[in-house]
């Protein structure tokens, strides 16, 4: 699923259309859209990092998300001199009342800049070369508790900076900004999804698992040893059906050691 977060209606509508989302009118605290599919959703937290970390934990309270799950929070930010309508990916997130930082974890390449974010608790003319919100720390605080580090991330576009400040911004201004950069959002999106996709590939249990919880017994460190051994076996012995094999067997440790050694018999063992 795409987690979305948005300080404000105007950041939001543009995604809202772009991805067909429908408020769940259940939810009154934030306002949460969701696809008609269940993929997409996107929460409106409010402005300042409070806000946004109390959505973030509304949002995972009343929707199933999960660890393979994207979340993206999307808006504009100041700058010192870059352009309006810079679009950026965060690389570091600094709360600049307790000086806590953060090191989002881009493991794909974006078609766009990526920039270090200072997070204010007021607005601020006090320009650095460095992004500037009140959201980001207190959405990825708490979304790093939630999710994998490798699918949160944040991503700015230039509204203000020393040549146009603050004062010349509105809400059909934010839009539009939106509005432009959508390819370049959707992009980040599509490729967040790619990796999640591989992630969740990678961490899901092997097919069989459930078969053999459901027929022996495991302690719970043994089935952290069953699923090791099962994706082994699975890249070590493809062919054979690892079921067949231990279905004369009468306890899970006799099925750990039954896998181990015949994986060991082939001549390689793979590590995890």
């Amino acid at each position: 699923m795409i987690n979305l977060f948005c300080a404000l209606y105007c950041e939001a509508e543009p995604l809202i259309n772009q991805y067909q989302l429908s408020e769940l009118r259940q939810f009154d605290l934030f306002r949460i859209f969701q696809s008609e599919d269940k993929q997409v959703t996107l929460t409106i937290t409010g402005i300042g990092k409070l806000n946004a970390a109390s959505a973030v934990t509304y949002h995972h309270a009343n929707l199933e998300t999960s660890a393979s799950d994207v979340w993206l929070n999307v808006g504009v930010a100041g700058h010192k001199s870059m352009a309006i309508g810079e679009v950026c990916l965060v690389n570091k997130i600094t709360d600049n009342k307790d000086l806590s930082c953060w090191y989002p974890q881009i493991l794909f390449q974006p078609s766009c800049k990526t920039e270090a974010l200072i997070t204010v608790s007021e607005p601020s003319t006090d320009y650095e070369q460095a992004l500037y919100d009140m959201e980001a720390a207190g959405f990825y605080s708490i979304a790093t508790r939630l999710g994998t580090s490798e699918l949160i991330h944040c991503l700015k576009i230039v509204s203000d900076n020393d040549q146009q400040p603050t004062e010349y911004i509105n809400k059909t201004m934010v839009k539009d900004l939106l509005i432009k950069n959508l390819d370049v959002i959707t992009g980040i999106i599509d490729k967040l999804k790619v990796l999640s996709n591989e992630l969740y590939s990678i961490s899901r249990a092997p097919s069989c698992y459930q078969a053999f919880i459901d027929k022996w017994h495991f302690t719970a460190t043994e089935r952290i040893q069953l699923e090791r051994l099962l994706r082994q076996w699975s890249k070590r012995l493809p062919d054979k059906d690892v079921i067949k094999s231990a279905n004369k067997l009468t306890s899970g440790k006799s099925v750990l050691r039954h896998l181990q050694t015949t994986i060991n018999e082939t001549g390689f063992v793979i590590y995890d």
